[in-house]
């Protein structure tokens, strides 16, 4: 089942203003190694697929996944491109209009399915190369963790556990990714 709330700040499981700080928060990278050229949109959605859903499975406890912008709630289509046409699709049969601001619900089986159009999400809404929307989080319901989806064809975690950002870390390092550490985090 997939909602759509407009009370984002009584869904999140952190503190928004504190996370968006970094105020006790710990943060990672996961930048694809690029070699000193320039990454296609297919290569970031076949290495960030598989993450994510890694991530996913990681983390998942059973309970919802909350989709959301990350420093403001936005309109979630400001346009009418055909792009993302799963995530439109999915907006068009629940009469959902393009200029709704909130939060996006999902079960985990349902995230999973939505993974392409997430990940593509800040660099796809546009039709247009090179621009970028806004970033998306995505939480579980119970953990203070976020995954970050950039539009700079990255997806960055931050976590107020450091502990278990290691973990995640370390089940997830490969040759594909280049690791950078937010500033203070030190794992």
């Amino acid at each position: 089942m997939i909602e759509f709330n407009t009370e984002v700040k009584k869904l999140l499981p952190y503190d928004r203003k504190q996370y968006l700080s970094l105020k006790r928060w710990y943060g990672v990278s996961f930048q694809l190694s690029n070699n000193e050229r320039e990454i296609t949109l297919m290569e970031f959605v076949n290495n960030y697929e598989i993450f994510f859903k890694s991530l996913v499975e990681q983390l998942d406890s059973g309970y919802s996944w909350i989709v959301n912008h990350d420093y403001v709630d936005k309109n979630w289509f400001p346009n009418e491109d055909d792009t993302l046409e799963s995530l439109r699709d999915l907006f068009r049969q629940n009469n959902i209009p393009n200029t709704f601001k909130g939060a996006l619900i999902f079960t985990k089986d349902d995230l999973l399915k939505m993974t392409k159009d997430l990940i593509l999400y800040p660099s796809a809404v546009f039709k247009q190369k090179e621009i970028l929307y806004t970033d998306i989080d995505i939480s579980n319901n119970t953990l203070q963790f976020v995954i970050k989806i950039s539009g700079h064809l990255n997806i960055d975690l931050l976590s107020t556990d450091k502990e278990l950002l290691r973990k995640i870390v370390n089940n997830n390092s490969s040759a594909k990714f280049n690791i950078i550490e937010y500033r203070g985090t030190k794992l």
